[in-house]
């Protein structure tokens, strides 16, 4: 996953505030698949110059690459779904993706969930911003 589009606190952007939100809501947070990954942000300046085949091209992604599109409630329904047989641990986390989901539904647009690849699986959970950037969260799914 190539690096130019992940952003830090430092970094001047239109959308600061927002970044500075989905940071600390994905502090320490991992997506569970048979891997643990972090979430990272991911941002794009230019929403009317970013698409499937972009996303591909800037982070050196063959163009055969397999793509899946998934809906944006869908993806996170089996972590903001709370079970009886929780723990307090886990009904912690899925309050906490509950507030991630918020935070995102809430402040983009238009969200995606691009699956890149097949059993290592690069996700991009994308939306445009009010100030016509995209931005969103990137994670790995490890699928075999």
């Amino acid at each position: 996953m190539a690096e130019n589009n992940l952003v830090s606190t430092s970094d001047s952007l239109p959308d600061q505030e927002l970044i500075q939100q989905l940071e600390s809501a994905i502090a320490d947070l991992l997506w569970l698949s048979e891997a643990e990954y972090p979430f990272q942000i991911f941002y794009w300046q230019d929403a009317a110059n970013f698409n499937q085949n972009s996303l591909l091209q800037d982070h050196n992604y063959s163009p055969e690459l397999k793509i899946a599109i998934q809906e944006f409630q869908s993806f996170f329904a089996s972590v903001t779904e709370e079970q009886q047989w929780h723990n307090a641990k886990e009904k912690a986390e899925i309050k906490r993706y509950r507030t991630l989901v918020k935070l995102m539904t809430e402040n983009l647009t238009d969200i995606r969930v691009y699956l890149l690849g097949e059993v290592e699986i690069d996700v991009y959970i994308l939306g445009e911003t009010p100030n016509k950037a995209i931005a969103g969260l990137t994670t790995k799914i490890v699928a075999t």
